[in-house]
């Protein structure tokens, strides 16, 4: 594992633990649309790297961005207990997509989808617990 990877792993994990600790998990705030913001950030960054010159890979972020923001919009509009288990579930998820990025070295550079898997899934478990 190269060292910048490691290197994400730690940070990621310090502050994936940080904001669990501080409360981050609220899925009514951070939690439901931080799911959102964290898809889009591949599609823009995909965008400005250049890494979605593919139309296959340019689809497949936009479908993210949609996905994600469907599970987020309709966390909004169930019971609030079943709408965060519905965002734990789609930050769990997003945490799969993050590692898909990793395993292709696609769109964002691994160091990022390695960090922001972790973080994803400290706050989709934070979530759930």
């Amino acid at each position: 594992m190269r060292r910048s990877s490691i290197l994400s792993l730690v940070v990621s994990t310090a502050l994936g633990v940080v904001i669990v600790a501080d409360g981050g998990g609220d899925w009514t705030g951070f939690g439901t649309w931080g799911l959102v913001a964290c898809a889009l950030v591949y599609l823009v960054a995909g965008l400005l790297r250049a890494e979605v010159r593919r139309t296959r890979v340019l689809w497949a972020q936009v479908a993210g961005v949609v996905g994600f923001g469907a599970v987020a919009g309709v966390a909004m509009l169930v019971d609030p207990e079943v709408g965060r288990y519905l965002v734990a579930a789609g930050w769990l998820a997003h945490a799969g997509w993050d590692l898909a990025h990793f395993r292709a070295n696609l769109v964002v550079p691994t160091w990022y989808a390695l960090a922001c898997a972790v973080v994803d899934a400290f706050v989709g478990v934070s979530l759930a617990w």
